[in-house]
């Protein structure tokens, strides 16, 4: 397996290579800046070849390299990167719901031309034109079709990938089509997994536009957290427990997460906040009646929950815990299609302080009086 230090020295050789062959080469890529929040995404660019690089795609994964690099310039020396990628990009497959969003949020979404599968896509445009066949479906995992997505014949292909035995990158790039892993997931910063938008911007040669789009939605997610962190004292911080019973055990996000980090923002005071770690702690119902049965709102549960109904359904023992007696039990199934697909994994990755201000109202009502929920909804009686 090659060394990180070799696939380095490698990049680096094929930058100064690439810059020795363009000197005075009009096609220049523009300094996308440094990633402020996003923990597993750089990009240095040098002359016309943007090098971005995806540090941490799964648990132990070595760095991934791509070159973005404008059409008609000179490519750089594929061999020492994961991808060469021609941009802008004109045709893509998304293999990431997220990705969707950030096209959304460009006006791009006409650059789609394949996904992985309608049914688990909450954006209307995308539906619609998968029903007119001019979106095409070509499966995941084990299940896609390669030559399907061949003849699609993709600019890029953004997927994401939940380990290092997943064969779906090897097959696409082996059929000689440019793929990159976008690990949006594995940030635990709302902020960080919301600034993979701006790689999509780089791939669509709309940097400056991502850019701004995203500054403002920094601002308003810090304005918010910072207004709540001033008016809500430690005493006054709601206990939150989440998540429910599934498959066997009661999974609950670690301190470090994603979710305790927006639980944490909103004024909220997170029952596993203790815990370490960016995955899940998977206890069972007991362990979590002690530390939970007298917390203050319920945030999260399971695929379908609509009613406190379907929370007994899956154990009657549920409804010993206050939320469920109050009445405070809130699910991120505010837009859901009846295919299952849910917006809070497709758009809410990309906004954030939407999210927030969901949190924050269910929290602390008062500061937020006329905020209306986006993504999350009460359980009805």
């Amino acid at each position: 397996m090659t060394s990180p230090h070799y696939r380095l020295l490698r990049v680096l050789v094929a930058v100064a290579f690439a810059i020795g062959l363009t000197t005075g080469l009009a096609a220049q890529s523009p300094d996308p800046g440094p990633f402020r929040f996003a923990r597993g995404l750089d990009a240095v660019a040098c002359d016309h070849v943007t090098t971005v690089s995806v540090t941490d795609a799964w648990d132990g994964a070595q760095p991934l390299a791509y070159a973005l690099v404008p059409q008609g310039a000179p490519a750089p020396d594929p061999g020492a990167y994961d991808a060469v990628v021609r941009v802008p990009v004109r045709r893509v497959v998304s293999l990431a719901t997220p990705v969707l969003a950030h096209l959304a949020d460009m006006e791009a979404l006409d650059t789609v031309v394949g996904v992985d599968s309608g049914a688990y896509i909450y954006n209307r445009d995308i539906r619609r034109r998968l029903q007119d066949g001019s979106i095409r479906e070509v499966g995941a995992g084990a299940d896609l079709d390669l030559e399907r997505l061949i003849a699609l014949d993709p600019d890029v292909v953004l997927v994401s990938v939940y380990g290092p035995d997943d064969p779906v990158v090897e097959r696409i790039r082996a059929a000689g089509v440019p793929v990159i892993v976008f690990a949006d997931w594995r940030e635990a910063d709302p902020l960080g997994r919301a600034e993979w938008g701006r790689l999509v911007g780089m791939l669509l040669g709309r940097s400056a536009g991502a850019e701004a789009r995203f500054a403002t939605r920094v601002d308003r997610y810090t304005r918010l957290r910072d207004r709540v962190a001033e008016a809500i004292s430690q005493e006054d911080r709601p206990t939150i427990m989440t998540n429910a019973p599934w498959q066997g055990s009661w999974p609950v996000p670690a301190g470090d997460s994603y979710m305790a980090r927006l639980f944490g923002d909103a004024g909220g005071a997170y029952l596993w906040a203790d815990t370490t770690g960016t995955g899940s702690r998977f206890l069972d119902l007991e362990t979590v009646l002690v530390r939970a049965a007298d917390a203050d709102v319920w945030i999260n549960g399971n695929v379908g929950w609509r009613a406190l109904d379907d929370v007994v359904a899956v154990d009657p023992r549920l409804a010993t815990f206050a939320p469920f007696r109050n009445g405070a039990v809130y699910h991120n199934n505010g837009r859901v299609r009846p295919s299952g697909a849910n917006d809070f994994w497709e758009s809410g990755a990309a906004r954030p302080d939407v999210v927030l201000e969901d949190l924050v109202r269910i929290l602390h009502p008062a500061l937020l009086p006329d905020h209306e929920l986006v993504y999350y909804r009460r359980l009805d009686p």
